[in-house]
């Protein structure tokens, strides 16, 4: 078993918590400066992760990610789906369509449709195997670092006039890994370089790096009047939308270097594939119902939406933990695995 990286888990804990708060109805203004950065942030994270020897050849490639994401995809959008109808059958959802459509929708995988209205954040998975495929092929294709980095730049550039021209979403958001792979790529790039670059990560440069990312996030917003939100293909000004994201991830970077070890923190990162399935659709959906048909009120309970979205997150990481434990021990398939001793440390989210 290959020993995990504590400040990879301890980064994809703190940002599985902001992907978690930023569904809440948090005020707009913290929600879009998060959104400046944590979903480029795990496409960074996962570019760390790669590795050219583990995919020798693209067969490997294929046969691995089959088993380690999109089968684990498929079991959680089928699981996301049979809530979907028991909310339908409750009422709580509204939906005009066959209901056997989301069951082919869940390969099909096109964002922001009626093929989807279930899956919710596992667009991130389909995502994530395009962007690796790319990244993949780029490796294998151009072989050198040099090569690699103008075709990084070639995709996004692709990617970035594809969001502004025509800006629908493709099947398995294979628009948005067109920009992703940048991230992805900025990643793998640290990785190689981080004995340089680690020098750099000091408190001044946190603070630096945290201005920028503050300030062209905010601009961004003001000059486009749209949050960025990779959901919803929205990047506003391609140059703000960048620089406020690769600030973001270079504070970010800095500050999780920079923590102590928290076990709370790693435990939500070694998880967070289960976190980022469940959360949102399910977790969430079932404390609106429980509201809804009891004597809460959660306006009057709880008044300030960041105070209620904190305590959304918190009760959902806390709530989930047995669901992790059930999912470990008795359907590890769900994850690829073939039982609790297995515990490699994924690509994925």
């Amino acid at each position: 078993m290959r020993k995990r990286i504590e400040w990879l888990d301890i980064g994809k804990g703190l940002g599985m918590l902001l992907v978690m708060l930023g569904h809440t109805n948090i005020p707009s203004p913290i929600k879009t400066y998060i959104y400046t950065f944590h979903m480029p942030l795990f496409f960074f994270l996962s570019g760390y992760l790669f590795n050219f020897n583990k995919f020798p050849n693209i067969k490997t490639f294929v046969l691995k990610r089959t088993k380690t994401l999109i089968w684990p995809y498929l079991c959680f959008s089928f699981v996301a789906y049979l809530w979907f109808i028991f909310l339908f059958i409750l009422r709580q959802v509204d939906y005009d369509h066959n209901l056997l459509l989301p069951i082919l929708g869940s390969f099909i995988a096109t964002r922001k449709s009626f093929w989807t209205v279930h899956t919710g954040a596992l667009w991130f998975m389909n995502c994530l195997l395009c962007t690796e495929l790319l990244f993949y092929f780029l490796s294998k294709v151009g072989r050198t670092k040099k090569f690699i980095l103008m075709g990084l730049v070639f995709l996004s550039v692709l990617g970035c006039l594809y969001n502004k021209l025509v800006d629908k979403p493709l099947p398995w958001s294979i628009d948005i890994s067109l920009i992703s792979v940048g991230f992805y790529g900025v990643g793998f790039f640290y990785k190689e370089y981080k004995m340089k670059l680690e020098r750099y990560l000091s408190l001044n440069n946190f603070i630096f790096f945290l201005i920028i990312n503050m300030v062209t996030g905010y601009l961004n917003f003001v000059y486009s009047g749209e949050r960025v939100d990779f959901y919803n293909s929205s990047l506003g000004n391609i140059f703000l939308f960048y620089l406020s994201a690769l600030s973001g991830i270079g504070a970010f970077m800095i500050l999780i270097k920079r923590m102590k070890q928290s076990k709370i923190l790693q435990y939500i990162g070694e998880n967070s594939l289960i976190y980022l399935a469940f959360h949102q659709k399910i977790v969430f959906a079932l404390f609106n119902l429980i509201i809804q048909n009891t004597l809460l009120d959660s306006e009057k309970l709880v008044e300030i939406p960041l105070i209620k979205g904190s305590l959304y997150t918190l009760m959902a990481a806390l709530i989930l933990v047995p669901v992790i434990f059930a999912i470990k021990r008795y359907f590890p398939f769900m994850l690829g695995k073939s039982g609790m001793s297995d515990d490699r440390q994924s690509l994925s989210i």
